[in-house]
């Protein structure tokens, strides 16, 4: 019991920072939309510090599964995962989006003078 619990918490752990890295990237966004860049940034690296705490979890993982150790099959376990690679796109396209938003203000700035 305690072993399933272990490992129902380390799934859990993935799920925690995954959700919260992607949750802050999605406030990144929304503040570069608004032309809060510096706030924006502030927020992206915070998603990547989560993003770094799932990974590492999942790297145990990974870990477990190259030293023969049996990796429990779950629901939780393929949610955890799929929440990983989707906190890590959304990530990847917040970065983009911020550049274009850049972008966009210093054109915008541009016409403006």
């Amino acid at each position: 019991m305690t072993e399933e619990l272990n490992w129902e918490q380390t799934l859990f752990t993935v799920i925690l920072h995954a959700g919260n890295a992607r949750s802050l990237a999605k406030e990144a966004a929304e503040l570069a939309a608004e032309g809060d860049f510096e706030e924006a940034e502030a927020k992206l690296a915070e998603a990547n510090d989560e993003q770094v705490k799932a990974h590492e979890v999942e790297a145990k993982i990974i870990r477990m599964e190259a030293q023969g150790k049996q990796v429990p099959f779950s629901i939780l376990l393929v949610h955890s995962l799929d929440l990983l690679l989707l906190s890590w796109a959304e990530i990847d396209n917040t970065e983009q989006f911020i550049e274009l938003y850049k972008r966009l203000d210093a054109l915008s700035n541009e016409k403006a003078v």
